[in-house]
């Protein structure tokens, strides 16, 4: 690898750095921020939704956008973008305030793993391209318990200083980076519809959007659940979402392994199986051990399974993949903040009892595998 082409590398995983500081660490601090704005965690909890949907409707935007203008003008914008929207945030007064910040953070955030990604395919070699996209992404995991462990000990509004201080840095650090690659644009085409005709991955992505509504229907309520249910202090919340975003590191390498060697329905089949039935354990209320277990394998079977339907993306063909990239964060970011927005009248009655339902519908769900993956795939 060319020294021109390692400095690009580092300035797009410091882009996913950027915007994963506080995507983990946001469902956890809810309970600190209403008590500073003085709102309901119910009304703060709202930050969290306004986030996912917005990145889930731009991440369709990226693709087109880098195949029209240079990588450089596109990432100067959108991370300077990205910092302001941090800045309104840490700065926010009020609850209104912080919505508008967050809308402009999804946004932004969207297209850092996309072109990330189209930059890893377009400028590196095809044999090392697996190792680039897992350091890639390993940014993000570090990201996320480097956010938690702030937002534990610090006051929230750093959560948002922070990464509002790196965007600027890093659309500086591609406006000034000299390198040919950023002046092109990508050659690829984006047609989303032409590809959603195919009822193979058609299926997939309902698949997908049905699993990542109930996901986040549980999982982005942990900060007001954990509060609420438990009356953990702040340090202590953010403790038990470490060890979540431990575990799903650890499913995430676990899941890879099982996808090659069982295939990959086999591999999506026990992550959904054992993210119902972990889920459908948070009906009664545990010591802070068992708790921990429970949550652990909650993420550990999600990241097990979440590996298995990404490798049958993987799967499709080279006409279809590049599309199905943009499809893919789509889907999942807008599936997972309706996810959180409809669960909110069931979990203000009762944690415990919505979770269970949630879990029976992924159960359900978990029978749905074989009609799912493609014919030619069913053995891979």
């Amino acid at each position: 690898m060319t020294r021109e082409k390692l400095g690009l590398y580092a300035l797009i995983c410091l882009g996913c750095l950027t915007i994963s500081f506080n995507v983990a660490v946001i469902s956890a601090i809810v309970p600190v921020i209403s008590e500073d704005l003085m709102r309901t965690k119910f009304e703060v909890a709202r930050i969290i939704p306004y986030y996912l949907v917005p990145y889930g409707f731009a991440a369709l935007l990226y693709a087109p956008l880098v195949s029209r203008f240079r990588f450089r003008t596109v990432y100067v914008g959108m991370m300077g973008l990205f910092g302001l929207a941090c800045l309104i945030c840490a700065r926010a007064g009020s609850l209104e305030a912080m919505l508008c910040g967050r809308i402009l953070m999804g946004v932004t955030a969207a297209g850092a793993i996309p072109m990330g990604l189209i930059i890893i395919g377009d400028h590196f070699e095809k044999r090392i391209r697996g190792r680039l996209v897992g350091i890639f992404f390993s940014h993000a995991f570090v990201a996320s318990i480097l956010g938690l462990i702030v937002g534990g000990v610090m006051p929230w509004r750093l959560i948002f200083y922070i990464p509002a201080g790196l965007g600027v840095a890093v659309a500086a650090g591609f406006g000034l980076y000299r390198s040919g690659l950023l002046d092109c644009s990508h050659a690829g085409h984006t047609d989303y519809l032409h590809a959603l005709r195919k009822s193979e991955i058609l299926r997939v992505f309902l698949f997908i959007f049905c699993l990542s509504f109930l996901y986040h229907g549980v999982h982005k309520w942990y900060g007001v659940y954990l509060d609420q249910v438990y009356g953990f202090d702040q340090l202590t919340i953010n403790m038990f979402v470490v060890l979540t975003v431990v575990m799903g590191m650890i499913g995430q390498v676990c899941g890879g392994f099982l996808s090659d060697l069982k295939g990959r329905a086999f591999t999506l089949r026990v992550g959904v199986t054992g993210l119902a039935l972990s889920i459908m354990a948070l009906l009664g209320t545990y010591g802070s051990v068992m708790l921990a277990a429970v949550l652990g394998l909650i993420a550990l079977f999600w990241t097990i399974g979440h590996n298995g339907i990404s490798t049958i993306l993987t799967d499709f063909t080279d006409e279809d993949r590049p599309v199905i990239a943009g499809l893919n964060s789509s889907v999942r970011f807008i599936s997972g903040g309706m996810g959180f927005i409809l669960s909110k009248p069931f979990v203000s009655l009762n944690f415990g009892r919505t979770f269970f339902v949630f879990g029976c519908l992924a159960f359900l769900l978990s029978w749905m595998v074989p009609r799912i993956i493609p014919q030619g795939m069913k053995t891979s």
